[in-house]
């Protein structure tokens, strides 16, 4: 696709694009599953796939295999309606694939396959000039800064977006396993990014010394210490089946909304993504991010119900593409 014909006002998710094996029986055990659903998976096609379908144009930079499992995820994202003009292919990796379990408590385990694969091997060399025209907004995670080359590159993403004017989106998930210097880049990011979105365990990790609690207020305190160590303007603060937090200039809480839930995979990424489409489409070119997201320029209250509602939905499903709303859904659970 030519530059000029590059979709405008679009949403530029960075990293993961996985397929999905996702065990249909519950267990926590390996050898026990011999049922699984695919699906396409990775954060950040997760991401691209739930602005689709608010109606926000997605564009994926990401890079998969040369096989037949590239196929399906090139299949799928088509059929969406995502750009990828920037999701490249390489024949000297395979295309990333991760297991999911889900256990007795709803706990979901995760096994990803090869390593390394073709996900990681996104280089800065792979971000193109005309990545960012006619694009509003950027959205990177945590889980795509672990390996090399493809920390790089995302922060290289995050760095260029930033001089471009573009709101920077970062979702703050990070395997704390992986070491001192994957947890540096994740506290790059930060400092990179406009907007974070975290949950209640990333948020106790990244804040360190800090108590355990479920008050409202506490929690709200909290979300603000974040925002000021990371210099951010806004964190967003999901709370699973008891609400979110958005803490700007001011702080706002939004009630659960309840659903027949399956699976919490991808609850995040719809919530994030439905904050994101509501910015990108009141948004202009030229619009000072910092200055906007601090004052009363978006209606944070309603985006925080709304999103409660866009990850709500989200579960209804195993698989964390296939069950992401639609502007209507959300609009029609909210009724």
């Amino acid at each position: 696709m030519e530059p000029s014909e590059l979709p405008n006002r679009s949403v530029i998710t960075i990293g993961e694009l996985v397929v999905d094996w996702i065990a249909t029986k519950k267990s926590a055990d390996w050898d026990e599953p011999d049922t699984f659903l695919r699906s396409a998976g990775g954060n950040a096609a997760n991401v691209a796939h739930a602005l689709s379908r608010l109606g926000t144009n997605a564009r994926l930079v990401a890079k998969v295999g040369d096989d037949l499992h590239a196929n399906y995820l090139f299949s799928g994202l088509a059929a969406a309606g995502i750009d990828t003009t920037f999701v490249s292919r390489t024949s000297s990796f395979a295309t990333a694939q991760c297991y999911v379990l889900t256990d007795q408590f709803d706990e979901n385990l995760f096994y990803n396959w090869p390593k390394p694969n073709a996900c990681h091997q996104l280089t800065v060399a792979d971000l193109s000039d005309q990545l960012f025209d006619g694009a509003v907004a950027l959205h990177a995670t945590g889980i795509s800064l672990t390996m090399e080359p493809r920390s790089s590159a995302v922060l290289e993403a995050m760095k260029r977006a930033r001089k471009a004017n573009l709101l920077v989106s970062f979702d703050a998930g990070f395997p704390t396993g992986e070491g001192a210097k994957a947890r540096d880049k994740a506290l790059e990011a930060m400092g990179l990014a406009h907007m974070i979105k975290v949950n209640l365990p990333e948020l106790y990790y990244w804040l360190g010394e800090v108590e355990p609690c479920s008050d409202t207020a506490q929690l709200t305190q909290y979300a603000q210490m974040l925002r000021s160590q990371t210099g951010a303007q806004v964190v967003l603060l999901t709370l699973g089946a008891n609400g979110s937090i958005i803490a700007s200039s001011d702080s706002y809480f939004a009630a659960p909304v309840k659903v027949d839930t399956l699976a919490a995979v991808g609850a995040g990424d719809a919530y994030v993504a439905f904050v994101l489409s509501r910015l990108a489409s009141g948004a202009s070119l030229d619009l000072n991010w910092p200055q906007a997201l601090t004052s009363d320029y978006f209606d944070w209250a309603d985006i925080a119900r709304s999103a409660n509602a866009a990850g709500a939905l989200a579960t209804r499903t195993i698989s964390a593409s296939l069950g992401l709303p639609t502007l209507s859904e959300i609009e029609q659970l909210l009724k």
